[in-house]
C-alpha cells in the first residue's frame, strides 16, 4: 500500500490541502486529467469511479494504482472521445501552465462536465512566485523578470505560462468561479527547510494554511491557487 509520506515534503503538503479543500467525495464520476502519477486519481478512487488522462509515459511507470480507476494514456485528444457530460467533479491541477492549447482544454473539460458539477483547478501564481524568488531563493532578477511578466520554469516541466485566474470562466461562460483559496502562503518562505519533512511540522504548517487559505492578502501571495467552479445550465 503506497503512502503519501513517500511524497517530496512540498507535493505531501500541497495534495493535503487541495483535497482538504476540495471536501469529501463519494459516489460521484470523476475525470482526472493530467492525472501525473495518480496519486490524486488514487486518492478520490478509493470512494468514487475515477478515469485518469496522463500524456507522458514516464509519469506512468510509477503509478499509485492501490484503489481502481481508469487510467488513459494521452491528452485532450483522449477527452475528446468521451461524450458530453460524463463526469459530476473535473480535476485539473497544475496542467493549464504548461499547455499551448489551454483554451480548448477548458472548452473540453467543461464539455464533459455534468450540469451542477464541479471543476477543481489548481495553478500557478505569480506573486507568490516572485516572494518565493525574493525570500526564500534570493534571487532579486527573476522576482524582477516576474513582475516584468515573464514566465518562469519547473524543472520537470518546462515553462511556467501564468493566466489569471479570471481565464476559465471567461473562456467558459457556463463556468461559474464559486472559491478561489490559497495553496502553500507560507511554505516557501520557511527558511529552515529541514523541518519540511516531519508529520508534526506538516500538520501544524497545513491547519495554518487552511485557516488563510481564503482570506485576502495570505491567498493572493500563495505559491497556488485553487480554483472551484461550478457548471450552470444557462436558459
Amino acid at each position: 500500500m503506497r503512502d503519501i509520506r513517500e511524497l517530496p515534503a512540498w507535493e505531501r503538503l500541497f495534495k493535503r490541502i487541495v483535497w482538504e479543500q476540495t471536501g469529501s467525495l463519494s459516489g460521484l464520476d470523476i475525470l482526472d486529467f493530467g492525472s501525473g502519477e495518480g496519486v490524486t486519481a488514487c486518492h478520490y478512487a478509493a470512494d468514487n469511479r475515477v478515469t485518469a488522462v496522463e500524456p507522458w509515459d514516464e509519469m506512468l511507470k510509477n503509478r499509485w494504482d492501490d484503489n481502481d480507476y481508469t487510467q488513459i494514456q494521452g491528452g485532450i485528444e483522449k477527452v475528446r472521445e468521451m461524450p458530453d457530460r460524463s463526469f459530476d467533479m473535473v480535476i485539473c491541477h497544475n496542467v493549464l501552465e504548461y499547455a499551448d492549447n489551454r483554451e480548448d482544454i477548458i472548452r473540453e473539460l467543461a464539455r464533459v462536465l455534468r450540469y451542477g458539477g464541479h471543476m477543481s483547478v489548481a495553478k500557478h501564481n505569480r506573486a507568490g512566485r516572485v516572494m518565493q524568488m525574493a525570500v526564500l531563493l534570493d534571487d532579486m532578477q527573476m522576482a524582477h523578470d516576474l513582475l516584468d511578466g515573464k514566465n518562469s520554469t519547473a524543472s520537470k516541466f518546462g515553462d511556467i505560462r501564468y493566466y489569471d485566474d479570471g481565464l476559465i470562466t471567461e473562456t467558459c461562460p457556463e463556468l461559474t468561479q464559486i472559491r478561489t483559496l490559497g495553496i502553500r502562503t507560507f511554505w516557501d518562505l520557511q527558511q529552515d527547510q529541514q523541518k519540511h519533512d516531519s508529520e508534526e511540522w506538516q500538520k501544524e504548517m497545513m491547519r495554518l494554511e487552511m485557516r488563510v487559505s481564503g482570506m485576502s492578502p495570505y491567498r493572493d501571495i500563495a505559491f497556488f491557487h485553487h480554483l472551484i467552479l461550478r457548471k450552470e445550465e444557462r436558459i
